[in-house]
């Protein structure tokens, strides 16, 4: 009898260290509705891989749609912890972030959303010793940065030229602000989210972002027309804001998981949720009855004011507010644009290729221990 009992009861201890511990809950406060691409493909995806890594250990859960924190107030909501973690956009608090909104300031010409979100992750990553030091102010770690699509005008009067916006009102971020400016409109600092109502009353006339926010954010039904001329590339926009003592409280397994997921998550959050998503959305906004004008040579010629103006203004703005070595912060940005430039003719639109590449260029160079 007592070798029955005492057989159970080896029996049973092994079935329970067999079982994974209880699951350490973490929570992502997002202010995006739950619609938005970020929210319904890049970061589900992301929370299933680092459960997996960690064998159940870690598990993430999604607040969407501002219930914990608006896009202004994450920063203050990491660090208070009143969320784990957030997706983080600088120029909504340039004071507590002011390398990271240098960065996010320079507009990027073109069409290369791949490169860019490549260069973007190097630099921030593996390159701003400054970005780092403001993260840590803040008592938060930063990785994986997406990148939008070029920034184009959603407008609710119909709008095709330069001349027509004089006297709008546009929400913008970033370099479009100075692009706003220069076009005779007037800049409003809102959220996507913020920016829906605003449209809907006129509060704004156009939203100046990626054509997918006609469905992220619900600008469709309220969208009459949208200039397709590309109005620079801004950010980058940090997917994993995350509180420093709750990363520092993870076993270093289970911050190796994070990071050896985070270029699948840049990948996804750029390429699926970004490209893909905008090339859907084009078309469902022309069963829609959206207009789309080309724009043109007035157009081309604010983009290349802002691309001869912008790196002045935005040393004597970062300089101000106390950022060191701006100068060579951006150039360093033009080196690993000109890199990313090759890799993404590689790369194309493969989010395991893309995937590949930042894992080799980027996150197996970056210590989860010392971020």
């Amino acid at each position: 009898m007592k070798q029955t009992i005492f057989g159970v009861a080896v029996s049973a201890s092994l079935v329970l260290a067999a079982m994974p511990s209880q699951a350490k809950e973490l929570i992502y406060g997002s202010w995006m509705g739950a619609n938005a691409s970020t929210n319904a493909i890049t970061l589900p995806l992301f929370f299933e891989r680092v459960k997996a890594a960690t064998g159940g250990e870690i598990e993430w859960t999604l607040v969407p749609g501002g219930q914990l924190a608006t896009g202004a107030g994450t920063v203050d909501a990491v660090k208070g912890n009143l969320i784990d973690a957030g997706t983080t956009m600088a120029p909504y608090t340039p004071r507590e972030l002011p390398a990271t909104n240098a960065i996010f300031t320079r507009t990027v010409a073109g069409n290369d959303v791949v490169g860019t979100a490549g260069a973007m992750n190097e630099l921030i990553l593996l390159n701003c010793p400054e970005c780092k030091a403001e993260y840590e102010r803040n008592d938060a770690v930063a990785f994986a940065a997406y990148n939008t699509t070029p920034y184009l005008l959603m407008c609710k009067p119909d709008i095709s030229t330069v001349a027509d916006l004089r006297g709008t009102k546009v929400r913008a971020s970033g370099g479009g602000v100075e692009i706003m400016k220069m076009a005779g409109a007037t800049p409003v600092a809102m959220s996507p989210a913020e920016a829906t109502s605003a449209l809907e009353r006129g509060v704004v006339d156009c939203v100046m972002g990626s054509l997918a926010w006609l469905r992220n954010y619900g600008y469709m039904d309220i969208t009459e027309s949208v200039v397709e001329f590309p109005l620079g590339m801004a950010g980058p926009p940090l997917l994993m804001y995350m509180n420093r003592d709750v990363w520092q409280d993870l076993t270093p397994e289970q911050r190796k998981a994070h990071i050896d997921n985070a270029a699948e998550l840049v990948a996804v959050g750029t390429i699926t949720a970004q490209i893909d998503i905008d090339a859907e959305v084009r078309a469902a906004a022309l069963d829609e009855g959206v207009t789309f004008h080309e724009g043109g040579a007035d157009f081309a010629e604010i983009m290349q004011r802002r691309v001869d103006e912008q790196e002045a203004a935005i040393i004597e703005m970062a300089s101000s507010v106390g950022v060191d070595n701006v100068e060579a912060l951006l150039a360093k940005y033009t080196e690993l644009l000109e890199k990313w430039a090759a890799i993404s003719d590689e790369v194309g639109t493969d989010v395991a290729k893309f995937t590949e590449a930042l894992n080799r260029e980027v996150f197996s160079k970056l210590d989860p221990e010392d971020l």
